[in-house]
């Protein structure tokens, strides 16, 4: 009988183990994840308190180690800082399983369904208001496969997504624990089965109602280099920014509207500024398109990350700094100003990269009428479809459309539904463009309007839930 107990246990934590590491990182199967806390939430209520919390705990370890090589060797984060972020998410795991074990043994089946979803969505808010990287990590992104999943964003913003996955993973595991009586698993079949049925029903509703917008035409334009080429002296820049500005008139089709370039193409000093500024004026003159070009702008008192935005009548118009810099990596002076720019087919913003792994900027620009972002950005290769696919769910939960130009990653054309509309990948020492038309449209979603609110009601469920829990003990 021992013998039997301990083999389930093994199989429930490998099960666990392999479905999480194929369904997150950086390349995630989106279904995997509705199964993945399945195997061990539903052979916990079995275990003494310490095997379930060790049996879940361990099981996310493993499946974690699908981001091993990029942490370790793509961003190379010291070796201690890796650990601690592993140790970390695998205790929050653990403890979300004696968090649903408690209610399991108990009988209570719909509680035990709400406290997992409850108790993640806590956890990853929490997270994103305490982390200098916000949602990054957040579970949310691995549903980017399935359009219908993510529309439910644009009311709950991202919290949603992550609330319905697990909900689905603690109905599963605690129909499989064999707990509650058999009216209550009838009862939660059918609970459970209406809402997952209306998250998809809503989400096909939505990427059918498209509402009426103008087009825009849209260049995007990279090339990867080496790191010494950013490194080196100011020659080197101009020589390069010389090149894009020879690629924007060689490679840019008749009727473009807008042509936007990679983050931090080369570092500028103040004297070098009016040149670079002339350059550009004059390629957007030539082509009778906006670029929006990422430059390093170095200035006597602070170096800003900026976005520079030049008119398709040639003149420079608006610049950009960054608001969140990746800590320990990026040095420059962060900015605090959104940057507007209204054009004949609507009203355009800035962003830059990272500042798109943080919803409430996005927000911000949403309440502002922006109906197309334009970003410039440097991923690390790796993580080209996971940081692309961040920015697009920002897309998403605003409603507006999104045109993302990434060195070392890529060149993304997506609407306020999450669709893409063009895609292709960079490449080194050569230059890569994908042009492709953009429906823009005025539209202010639920969560542009409400913001936060589901994770504030998860926040409270959790607490709630958490108190009873306490109560009983």
């Amino acid at each position: 009988m021992r013998s039997r107990k301990l083999f389930l246990v093994i199989a429930a934590g490998l099960a666990s183990a392999a479905l999480s590491y194929f369904g997150t990182g950086l390349h995630p199967i989106w279904w995997l994840l509705w199964l993945a806390p399945v195997p061990v939430l539903a052979i916990a209520p079995r275990l003494p308190g310490g095997v379930a919390f060790l049996l879940g705990a361990i099981a996310w370890l493993i499946g974690e180690m699908n981001q091993l090589n990029y942490f370790r060797h793509e961003i190379e984060l010291p070796l201690q800082t890796i650990i601690l972020f592993f140790v970390i998410a695998a205790v929050v795991f653990g403890l979300g399983v004696l968090f649903v074990r408690s209610f399991l043994r108990r009988g209570s089946l719909f509680l035990a369904s709400l406290a997992f979803p409850s108790y993640w969505v806590t956890c990853e808010y929490l997270n994103a208001i305490a982390s200098p990287h916000s949602t990054w990590g957040n579970l949310a992104y691995t549903q980017m496969h399935c359009l219908p999943v993510i529309q439910i964003a644009s009311i709950t913003g991202i919290w949603g997504i992550s609330f319905i996955v697990f909900l689905f993973a603690g109905a599963a595991g605690a129909l499989l624990s064999g707990a509650g009586k058999p009216w209550q698993r009838g009862a939660l079949v059918i609970a459970v089965s209406a809402v997952v049925c209306a998250l998809f029903v809503f989400g096909k509703w939505r990427l059918k109602s498209t509402p009426s917008a103008q087009s825009v035409t849209v260049t995007l334009i990279a090339k990867d280099v080496p790191m010494s080429i950013y490194l080196g002296p100011e020659e080197q820049t101009l020589r390069l920014l010389g090149e894009y500005a020879d690629e924007i008139r060689r490679a840019t089709p008749a009727g473009t509207q807008a042509i936007v370039l990679p983050e931090k193409i080369g570092r500028v000093s103040e004297s070098a500024l009016a040149e670079v500024d002339a350059l550009f004026s004059s390629a957007a003159a030539a082509t009778h398109a906006a670029i929006v070009l990422g430059i390093v702008r170095r200035t006597t008192a602070a170096a800003f990350n900026s976005s520079r935005f030049y008119s398709s009548n040639g003149k420079w118009e608006a610049n950009y700094d960054k608001h969140h810099l990746l800590p320990g990596v990026e040095p420059e002076k962060a900015g605090d100003k959104r940057v507007l720019l209204d054009q004949s087919s609507g009203r355009w913003g800035l962003q830059i990269c990272k500042d798109m792994d943080f919803p409430k900027l996005s927000r911000e620009y949403a309440i502002d009428g922006v109906d197309m972002l334009l970003v410039p950005a440097w991923d690390f290769n790796l993580d080209r479809w996971l940081h692309s696919r961040m920015a697009v769910l920002r897309a998403v939960e605003n409603g507006f459309a999104l045109a993302r130009s990434a060195r070392n990653g890529l060149l993304t054309l997506s609407d306020n539904r999450g669709r893409i509309l063009a895609e292709t990948a960079t490449a080194p020492d050569r230059f890569v463009s994908v042009t492709g038309r953009i429906n823009v449209a005025p539209e202010q979603t639920f969560y542009t309007r409400t913001g936060d609110w589901f994770a504030w009601l998860c926040v409270s469920a959790f607490v709630v839930l958490a108190a009873r829990t306490i109560a009983a003990a």
